[in-house]
């Protein structure tokens, strides 16, 4: 049964546009699996998202797995927890990531944890 896709009314995309929301991973990967058919190059893959609770959709090369557990350490300015990583490779993904829309980030290991 085809079920039309949604669009989220709190999560949108650098440009603005809302994104597609899933409420389970199964029907998010079936659009992946779907989409990743009519079109190879674009390799997408579902994550959940930390803001909704839904599923969306990105590019497979831009998912980085981060730890539930974090420190308490802050971000700048004091205003929110640091993002984890289980390992220093997956931080220098993001840190990679982040770097192709200004944002420097320097990985380092974490006394605290």
């Amino acid at each position: 049964m085809f079920i039309p896709p949604r669009k989220s009314v709190t999560c949108v995309s650098k440009n603005g546009n809302p994104l597609t929301e899933f409420d389970s991973i199964d029907e998010a990967q079936a659009s992946a699996d779907y989409e990743n058919g009519r079109n190879p190059a674009c390799d997408l893959a579902p994550y959940k998202c930390q803001k909704c609770g839904k599923f969306h959709l990105k590019p497979s090369e831009f998912i980085v797995e981060k730890l539930q557990t974090v420190c308490s350490c802050t971000r700048f300015g004091g205003i929110g927890r640091k993002d984890a990583y289980p390992t220093r490779a997956a931080a220098e993904k993001m840190a990679k990531i982040r770097a192709k829309s200004g944002v420097s980030l320097t990985p380092y290991q974490c006394r605290r944890f």
